[in-house]
């Protein structure tokens, strides 16, 4: 199932945003241009990782700084807290998500 997140000049490079799909909490960012899906719940306590930091390709978790890879998902703490990722991209002015 394809979602429509946003109008793509709404998420600005560095940024995230989080939606709720089919009750699953989805953040996506945009790194260097590309825009990323992921599962929003860190894996530690379910904290939303689209009001962590971004650094890179990387976001840190604003409760208790667990760090996930956004392309792949990686958490780059604890290797059995994998999170799973979604395609996204722009398509007529939109963010899309495949859910």
């Amino acid at each position: 199932m394809r979602v429509k997140i946003c109008r793509d000049e709404d998420l600005k490079d560095g940024a995230a945003r989080s939606v709720k799909i089919l009750a699953r909490n989805i953040a996506v960012f945009r790194i260097d241009g590309v825009i990323y899906g992921l599962e929003a719940d860190c894996k530690h306590m379910k904290a939303n990782l689209a009001t962590g930091t971004i650094s890179g390709s990387v976001v840190e978790c604003a409760m208790h700084n667990w760090r996930y890879d956004i392309p792949t998902g990686e958490c780059l703490d604890e290797e059995w807290a994998k999170l799973k990722t979604y395609p996204a991209f722009v398509e007529d002015g939109y963010i899309w998500v495949d859910v």
